[in-house]
């Protein structure tokens, strides 16, 4: 039997003095593949503040070299209309000089040891890129078994109209929700008279332009999953500011081009909305949309393709 090698590093709680290590291990890991976009924002707890409760470890090498980070919170989720208490795991960062230590695998199973398991949540579950084939492997060493349920971002350029194709989308199966209102939160969300709400992304973080792939001369762009050919590619050095809407009904559904351009008239330049593949919010929406980001909803219980389900707007 070949004995497991001893970790080079170990994981501690979160403490202010490793703040601006996670930041620059966030900006040495840029998001997408064709446009590399860099996260800013303030600080490494921008969204787990906004949660009830939460926790966070990071991993530390020799000298008390922060070599990762990631956190944990306690959020609401609605299935078939029940509403349970799960945890949820997110912004886990690992430095690129010291992946394939198996360090993201044990912070992932610190956090539903130390935080989840405590707490009682039985349900634990995060939220991933589809194309992250790494994460997805990591959290099948972190749990028996794991289930997928699949959901997509649709992004919107305010500057462009948006138009609704069909406006009677009936009932979906997923949506979103902002299922508080502390009053923490309400510098980061609005809703307007029709009961939709806006979730201002952009005031937790921003998405820089690090780099575009030249072959973007056609100006497909971001996603994994295009809908159609689009005559936009954003500049390099470009902020993206973006604001995610929730609460989406078949009665609100057709006041989105005028909430688009309110948000183009306040320097938000993009708008996303989430749904699944092909329900009825997509084909009302999908022709206006600049392309779709194929997600899933990662769980530690089975969540089956035909639930509904509602997630809390700060998990996306």
């Amino acid at each position: 039997m070949i004995a497991r090698k001893k970790a080079k590093f170990r994981i501690v709680p979160y403490r202010p003095e490793h703040e601006q290590a996670l930041l620059e291990i966030e900006r040495m890991s840029p998001q997408g593949f064709m446009v590399k976009l860099e996260v800013m924002r303030d600080h490494f707890l921008s969204r787990a503040e906004l949660f009830e409760d939460y926790a966070a470890f990071v991993a530390l090498g020799p000298v008390e070299k922060v070599l990762a980070g990631g956190i944990g919170a306690q959020t609401p989720m609605c299935i078939n209309g029940k509403l349970q208490q799960t945890g949820f795991g997110f912004d886990v960062l690992v430095d690129p000089s010291a992946r394939n230590m198996g360090i993201g695998r044990d912070l992932a199973t610190c956090v539903r040891k130390r935080y989840f398991d405590p707490k009682g949540l039985k349900r634990q579950f995060t939220t991933l890129r589809a194309g992250n084939l790494t994460m997805l492997h990591l959290l099948s060493k972190s749990y028996r078994n794991t289930f997928l349920y699949e959901f997509l971002y649709l992004t919107f350029p305010t500057a462009r109209t948006l138009r609704v194709e069909n406006a009677a989308i009936g009932e979906t199966l997923f949506n979103t929700s902002l299922f508080t209102e502390d009053n923490k939160l309400s510098d980061y969300y609005e809703v307007n008279e029709s009961g939709m709400g806006l979730w201002h992304t952009h005031k937790l973080y921003q998405l820089k332009v690090k780099s575009v792939n030249p072959v973007l001369s056609g100006g497909l762009w971001l996603g994994n999953r295009f809908i159609r050919t689009n005559k936009y590619v954003p500049l390099v050095g470009s902020l993206l500011k973006t604001t995610t809407i929730y609460n989406l009904t078949q009665d609100n559904i057709h006041t989105l081009p005028e909430v688009s351009l309110e948000l183009y008239q306040r320097g938000i330049n993009y708008m996303q909305i989430c749904c699944q593949p092909n329900d009825a919010v997509y084909h009302a929406l999908q022709k206006s949309a600049l392309n779709a980001f194929s997600h899933y909803v990662v769980s530690s219980m089975e969540l089956k393709a035909d639930e509904s389900l509602t997630l809390d707007v700060r998990c996306l």
